[in-house]
């Protein structure tokens, strides 16, 4: 039996909740409302606050905590590697990852990988954008997709974004 720690951490664009065990990290995701921290392993959860403190003052600081493997299907622990291969202020397109994986027909596969991917963050599933551009989904919130971007130093972001961000 796996013994899941939760973490909550308030970051510069909201609070994101960790699950994670000795193995690593389970999940990674933004939620509305801070809850209570439940910690087994110390070194484990200093790992992950210190991840999370250097990845939001230097976007190209490299993690450090594991991702408790294997997350998901062959398929998208193919995808979720290849993301994990794209640099800070960069992105890729849905097609280019498929062809990464040797999968050029799977552009949509490789979108259904992206959507499911459990470890916002840590596996950068933002970096993903659409091949025209623009911002297409993500679980975090479009707004947050956008800051993410712009926090890594990417240049392309769709400044047609920030006019809806607040939802007018």
């Amino acid at each position: 039996m796996i013994l899941l720690n939760f973490l909550y951490y308030e970051s510069p664009i909201g609070i994101i909740r960790v699950e994670y065990s000795d193995a690593g990290m389970h999940r990674l995701e933004f939620t509305i409302t801070m809850g209570e921290n439940h910690c087994d392993n110390k070194r484990m959860e200093g790992l992950i606050l210190a991840d999370l403190n250097a990845y939001f003052k230097d976007s190209t600081y490299r993690w450090e905590c594991p991702i408790a493997l294997p997350l998901g299907t062959d398929f998208q622990e193919k995808v979720w590697l290849a993301l994990r291969m794209i640099p800070a202020g960069e992105t890729r397109f849905y097609q280019e990852i498929a062809q990464l994986i040797g999968q050029p027909k799977a552009a949509q596969a490789v979108g259904h990988a992206n959507a499911q991917n459990p470890v916002l963050l840590r596996i950068p599933c933002h970096r993903v954008i659409g091949s025209d551009g623009a911002m297409t989904g993500y679980a975090g919130e479009l707004w947050r997709k956008e800051w993410l971007l712009n926090h890594e130093g990417y240049e392309g972001v769709n400044q047609q974004m920030t006019l809806f961000a607040d939802g007018e």
